[in-house]
């Protein structure tokens, strides 16, 4: 888990460069498919979003991000490949969140409502002052403004409404979208959103990456390099003393030829370097290889006692490394 975790935050690393121009040039193409409309209809922004998935998910899945989020371990095409397809049944796809936008009645409603309120806020006060205050005069002054105000709220109020509007749609289906939303708000919001996108999508892309899946070889693969090996392995049991050596080079070949690693070079039993030990700095990146005989530390010298068997890229039995011991 905690190299999972390493390995996560090395591509967020490694691809905070490529994030940031990729925010950007998405936004781009974002507000270029939205057009310079000051009002863009949902089939506009419908089609952007299509449009920025696409872009995105082009570039996310190049070779050269693949490279840089993996280290560079994810360059040739069947690599990129196998991971652009788990991706691709894995990956939540990017949402952009409409523009805020109000809703508000047409002017000539407003207008009416304001009339008629008016109208009855005259007819309304100015009976009841008469009779309460014997003031007519006074309803006739408060009434109209006071009726005005009470229907415009009214009728505000009701237009925001989703239960009115289709309770009573004739009477409200006029209200219409204002000719203008903020464009820069909204590309802040499609900023995010993008920023978000890609940060899930690059530790995805980790964990894709790290997981190896695609170096896994075919069994047909694996059965093949066991047979072949184990023909020359019965030709070595049966060779004379003067032909062993061809014969166990030849066997050597073949497995290098198969995909088993670290058998480049002349064996040691050809070369004048065969009494020599190999010795190497450790580290931890070495774990994944060697177990360690003893205790070792970062920097100490160890000697490889056992090679490593790695068969196509994975690592199936690990070597053998022991700790170099000062003579002093």
């Amino acid at each position: 888990m905690l190299d999972l975790k390493e390995r996560i935050l090395d591509a967020y690393a490694a691809t905070a460069k490529l994030r940031s121009d990729l925010v950007k040039d998405g936004t781009k193409e974002y507000f270029q498919a939205v057009g310079s409309g000051s009002c863009p209809v949902t089939a506009d922004l419908d089609i952007a979003q299509t449009r920025l998935r696409s872009f995105l998910k082009k570039e996310l899945l190049s070779p050269a991000w693949l490279s840089a989020t993996s280290g560079g371990v994810v360059s040739d095409d069947r690599s990129v490949a196998t991971v652009a397809l788990v991706f691709d049944a894995v990956a939540r796809p990017l949402q952009i969140p409409e523009p805020a936008r109000d809703a508000k009645p047409k002017a000539y409603r407003v207008a009416i409502s304001a009339m008629v309120g008016a109208v009855a806020g005259i007819a309304m006060l100015t009976p009841l002052f008469r009779l309460a205050f014997d003031m007519r005069d006074v309803g006739l002054v408060i009434g109209g403004p006071l009726g005005a105000m009470c229907a415009v709220l009214v009728v505000l109020r009701l237009s925001r409404s989703r239960f009115i509007s289709r309770l009573l749609p004739r009477v409200f289906r006029a209200t219409e979208r204002l000719p203008a939303y903020d464009r820069k708000n909204h590309e802040q919001v499609v900023r995010v959103s993008i920023e978000q996108w890609l940060s899930q999508s690059v530790a995805l892309l980790a964990m894709f990456c790290s997981s190896r899946l695609w170096k896994t070889e075919p069994a047909a693969n694996r059965e093949s390099a066991f047979r072949r090996i184990a023909r020359l392995i019965y030709f070595l049991h049966g060779a004379s003393g003067e032909s062993l050596p061809v014969v166990a080079d030849e066997l050597i070949r073949e497995a290098r030829n198969c995909g088993f690693e670290g058998l480049e070079g002349p064996p040691a039993f050809l070369s004048s370097a065969g009494g020599e030990q190999t010795v190497l700095a450790w580290t931890k990146d070495l774990l994944s290889r060697y177990e360690a005989f003893g205790d070792v530390a970062e920097g100490d010298q160890v000697r490889v006692e056992r090679w490593p068997v790695v068969f196509g890229g994975s690592v199936i039995e690990r070597g053998l490394v022991r700790k170099l011991r000062d003579k002093s």
